[in-house]
């Protein structure tokens, strides 16, 4: 899709740790790592401070340009994962980075994750996933979804009959839990 993306740190950082494991006596990876490193280390304590804010992350774009510059664009590396994520830090450039651009923009997809669990559940319940009953349920799963991102009522939504969900001013409502006094139950 023609938009800015995310891609996720949490798989990147597995995938790297995940080869330095395999091969833990090579020198070049492992000093391509402390670079990652030394780079991306203050980028999470500052998020971890003040959140995901472009007018604290912004300081960083001049880090990660010098990153690219010193040990992606203009390096020349010999071992086989040292090339592997010279090319991977290459193809995903534009994405790798967005969260500092970007108010709000996580540096995982986590909750990506957590929405399309929904659909994996609806496919191990059905054995199948056709197209036919999918788009129905994908296009209702994004409505239930976005409810629930902007704390409204999903059912009251459908029940209301309006199309716009940013115009639906119904937040959730917790009906209070009634206890059943009877010893019989």
């Amino acid at each position: 899709m023609p938009c800015a993306q995310q891609k996720c740190w949490v798989h990147l950082l597995r995938d790297i740790n995940d080869d330095l494991w395999k091969n833990p006596f090579d020198s070049e990876y492992e000093a391509f790592i402390l670079e990652l490193r030394m780079l991306i280390l203050p980028i999470f304590e500052t998020i971890d401070k003040y959140g995901l804010k472009k007018r604290n992350l912004g300081k960083y774009r001049k880090k990660v340009a010098q990153f690219y510059k010193n040990h992606i664009v203009s390096k020349n590396y010999y071992s086989e994962f040292s090339i592997k994520y010279q090319k991977r830090f290459e193809r995903y450039r534009e994405s790798l980075f967005t969260f500092l651009e970007h108010d709000s923009i996580p540096w995982h997809n986590n909750t990506a994750e957590r929405a399309l669990r929904h659909i994996a559940i609806q496919k191990k319940i059905s054995g199948s996933f056709f197209e036919t009953g999918a788009n129905s349920y994908l296009r209702l799963l994004g409505i239930m979804q976005t409810c629930r991102f902007q704390e409204k009522s999903f059912f009251k939504f459908l029940v209301s009959g309006q199309k716009d969900i940013d115009a639906f001013k119904s937040p959730i409502a917790f009906p209070s839990l009634v206890r059943c006094n009877n010893s019989n139950v």
